[in-house]
């Protein structure tokens, strides 16, 4: 049902060259020996793409990694890396991706 609901929403609401429009594809990468377990950079992700490591590094703090599921949805705002007060993200955007793959939208729905 609400699978239903989104899906009526998102025809109504698509993007008219969706297939044309590029988003960056970030990628997280993360110095676990500068971390000391903050938060800060999986509290202001926007996308929820940071968890805490099941792992410590060499000080003892659990740092930063990316969700599995999650490698494509950083769209590389650098959020993270700014608030990380220990200079401990790095985001680099090599790569891009169109929305309708993304999302999975087929080039048809859009009519063109």
């Amino acid at each position: 049902m609400v699978l239903a609901q989104q899906d009526e929403v998102w025809s109504m609401r698509r993007l008219v060259n969706l297939h044309k429009m590029k988003r960056p594809i970030g990628k997280v990468i993360v110095n676990p020996d500068l971390c000391k377990d903050c938060r800060f950079c999986i509290e202001f992700c926007p996308n929820n793409v940071l968890e805490e490591s099941k792992d410590v590094n060499i000080k003892g703090y659990h740092y930063p990694v990316v969700r599995p599921g999650k490698e494509l949805d950083c769209v590389a705002c650098r959020m993270c890396e700014k608030v990380c007060p220990d200079f401990a993200i790095t985001i680099v955007s090599e790569e891009y991706t169109t929305y309708d793959k993304y999302y999975g939208v087929s080039r048809h729905a859009h009519g063109g």
